[in-house]
């Protein structure tokens, strides 16, 4: 008896150690499954993050009472800022106002189309409205969000892509979808945003009327890309779990390559954020959130749903990194002189990991369980000896 639990004791240490060494080895690999290596055509990139950053300065000071809740003239103002900063760029860029209700209030997203001769469609989408009531704000739980990051730095890296891709627009072999959400971000987290709306509202509603926006029977969609909160300071991408893991996989190594490592780490923090992408993939798309880690502030984003979420904390630099990284990967994938790129199209592969929480829990409590079964086996062979022994008097 003594000698087996000796043994056993010995079999728990191994076991145990195993756990502990081959546990972070192994989570790497799965990040890496789906990581197809290439590299990034040799191209200019002329996305400017500062004429990026002045379009976010645009946006808050469009109404800085309301800033852009959806039903107030703030939102309304933005969306016309919207079209005449694209209307500056072509009299005649096409584009479609997408108006719903959310309980009687009126909401618009905003649609602009580039390319519409090429039936592969990519779309570009971020939300711009910003937030009724700073729910995180333990000052101002009330007062109105002015969502520089949350919202207007999107905006802004779309509209500077816009400007940007448009001047090569004959170069690219894909038609482009510049999409605005409005209503993304009035749920409740800390407490109600406008009271019974829920998340994405504006995003739900554009995909449900999809097939309205583009024509079934002879165009396709590539892909969809979102931004939500990239202009911040201190820029770092998660690997967001509900979005295509090729396609997130390509932008990372598209922006490591051009030297972002700090933005797109090798060890970025794995997490599952419902955001506007969602209905897309729901829909059938490969689509990919391009997002910070806001939550367990002040660790990472203190500043997520508070009346502190304005241009004191936007980056030009951010606004460059993540401009630059979606221009470089519609390069690698759409510019005409190139037939060598060997990215991750079509995106089809998804390779899901568990939230970084959620492994930490399960690698605590792994070796806490295999120990519990090992104590319960000896304790039930211990029994079964005793009981031998009284048999055996």
């Amino acid at each position: 008896m003594v000698v087996l639990i000796k043994k056993s004791y010995k079999l728990i240490i191994i076991i145990f150690i195993t756990l502990l060494v081959v546990t972070p080895i192994i989570f790497p690999i799965f990040l890496l499954m789906n990581d197809n290596k290439f590299t990034n055509i040799d191209i200019e990139l002329h996305f400017d993050g500062d004429t990026a950053y002045s379009y976010v300065v645009d946006q808050i000071n469009i109404n800085n009472t309301h800033y852009r809740i959806p039903g107030t003239q703030g939102r309304e103002d933005c969306a016309h800022y919207f079209i005449t900063r694209f209307q500056q760029i072509d009299p005649a860029f096409n584009f479609v106002l997408h108006n719903f209700t959310i309980n009687s209030v009126e909401c618009q997203n905003i649609l602009f189309k580039m390319n519409e001769n090429f039936s592969n469609i990519l779309i570009l989408g971020t939300h711009y409205d910003s937030r009724a009531k700073a729910t995180k704000d333990s000052t101002n739980p009330d007062l109105p969000v002015p969502g520089a990051n949350d919202g207007a730095s999107g905006s802004a890296v779309l509209i500077e892509l816009a400007e940007v891709l448009y001047n090569r627009r004959q170069n690219l072999s894909v038609q482009i979808w510049f999409l605005f959400f409005d209503a993304e971000d009035q749920g409740y987290d800390n407490g109600p945003g406008i009271s019974g709306w829920d998340w994405c509202e504006g995003s739900n509603k554009f995909v449900g009327d999809i097939q309205s926006f583009y024509n079934v029977s002879n165009e396709t969609f590539d892909a969809m890309i979102l931004l939500d909160m990239v202009g911040g300071n201190n820029l770092r991408f998660i690997s967001e779990q509900y979005s295509t893991s090729s396609l997130l996989n390509e932008l990372f190594e598209t922006g490591r390559q051009l030297g972002f490592t700090s933005a797109f780490p090798s060890d970025p923090t794995v997490g599952t954020i419902s955001d506007d992408h969602v209905a897309f993939v729901n829909y059938g798309i490969p689509s990919a959130d391009l997002i910070i880690k806001f939550w367990n502030a002040p660790v990472e984003w203190p500043y997520h749903h508070t009346t502190n979420d304005d241009l004191s904390h936007i980056s030009n630099t951010s606004l460059e990194i993540t401009g630059k990284t979606v221009e470089q990967f519609i390069y690698n994938n759409y510019y005409n002189i190139h037939n060598h790129f060997l990215g991750n199209f079509p995106w089809s592969d998804d390779f899901n990991l568990l939230d970084s929480e959620f492994f930490i829990f399960i690698v605590i409590l792994i070796p806490i369980g295999v120990i519990a079964v090992i104590i319960l086996i000896l304790r039930s062979r211990s029994y079964r000896d005793d009981n031998k022994t009284e048999i055996a008097y």
